[in-house]
């Protein structure tokens, strides 16, 4: 790989579920071959109207979160000319992770095919935690994918399949020259105690597959000895975020 991958690290405000204060991460991962937003957290409606856009989930999730949170807003205070991004990643298709959609409208959106028919065939937002007024609109040059993916071809961004917590959810597997390997496991594992089994997963898809994929997950780890960002741990994004970017 000519140059080496970089992974910036961005939260877009926090949700309170069940009296827990987590961050919303997002990711920036700047490749020779061209920039890649990962997911973009909470979409920009979330911040002017939450009970508008979320609807019932605003019973159940609070927001905290400002326009200035949102991931665009986020990507042009550091300097990165948004027609440069190549990708939008989806890791999967929820409500706290779609704040991308329809601001890259030249990015191609990489997304597994059985999160994008899930979501589309999704009704209750409660149920699923879909929103269908993120994904659904025209413009969004949908890619999707059948099976573990190489982005670019060359090992660094590897989309590895982790259903469970939703049907098509993937994690991402990064190969930093400096730092090594480093484990995005978005929801397939919110916290640390989903990831030693000493709390369920959050399986809005199936418990079993959510099981088998952090399982998946921790034998990676291990193989590589990644760095582990998990989806919504205060205490692990306190420390990984403590270093704005990982090389």
């Amino acid at each position: 790989m000519r140059g080496g991958l970089e992974l910036h690290l961005f939260s877009s405000g926090t949700l309170v579920y069940a009296g827990f204060e987590v961050p919303v991460p997002f990711f920036l991962l700047r490749h020779p071959d061209g920039d890649v937003v990962v997911d973009g957290g909470n979409p920009l409606a979330v911040a002017r109207d939450p009970q508008a856009h979320l609807g019932p989930l605003a019973d159940i999730f609070e927001v905290h979160m400002t326009e200035d949170d949102h991931c665009v807003a986020q990507l042009q205070r550091l300097g990165v000319d948004t027609a440069s991004i190549g990708y939008v990643v989806q890791t999967h298709l929820h409500m706290d992770h779609t704040g991308a959609l329809g601001h890259f409208p030249d990015a191609p959106v990489i997304v597994h095919e059985r999160e994008l028919a899930a979501a589309l065939a999704s009704q209750s937002p409660v149920d699923t935690g879909y929103v269908r007024e993120d994904f659904d609109r025209p413009g969004i040059d949908w890619r999707p994918v059948s099976a573990e993916h190489d982005l670019f071809g060359d090992g660094a961004i590897r989309l590895i399949e982790t259903p469970g917590h939703s049907a098509g959810h993937m994690s991402i597997l990064l190969s930093l020259e400096q730092t090594g390997p480093v484990l995005l496991t978005a929801d397939a594992a919110d916290n640390r105690a989903q990831w030693q089994g000493r709390m369920e997963p959050r399986a809005l898809a199936s418990r079993e597959d959510a099981a088998k994929s952090i399982e998946l997950l921790r034998q990676l780890a291990a193989e590589h000895e990644a760095m582990v960002v998990f989806g919504h741990d205060p205490k692990n994004w306190a420390s990984v975020s403590e270093r704005s970017s990982y090389r």
